[in-house]
């Protein structure tokens, strides 16, 4: 939710699609956090501001940002295949950009 937040294009900024509209923004912005006490503890929850509100927008946004976090902690550099963009939008090859399981892709 911070990243709405973050203005001034660059690192943590999220850049939205023009083709967008209101609906997408409503469902991104449909829950607010709120913190509860549980047994003496602050409990932090995801609360809808409007009862019934659809939110799909914003837990895709969670799922994908997720799931970006897992390929970077799985070696993925991506940062070094946008260094390697040739002047037509094309990425270069990159040796060693991501590490391979031989659980993916059925390996023995």
């Amino acid at each position: 939710a911070a990243r709405l937040n973050v203005t001034e294009p660059g690192p943590g900024c999220i850049h939205f699609s023009a083709r967008l509209d209101a609906a997408f923004f409503a469902q991104l912005t449909a829950e607010r956090v709120q913190t509860k006490w549980s047994n003496g503890r602050p409990v932090r929850q995801w609360v809808p501001r409007r009862p019934g509100a659809r939110n799909e927008a914003l837990d895709c946004y969670v799922y994908a940002s997720a799931a970006l976090q897992g390929l970077y902690s799985g070696g993925l550099r991506l940062a070094d295949m946008v260094d390697r963009l040739d002047r037509v939008g094309a990425v270069a090859p990159l040796q060693g950009a991501l590490l391979r399981s031989s659980w993916v892709g059925g390996r023995r």
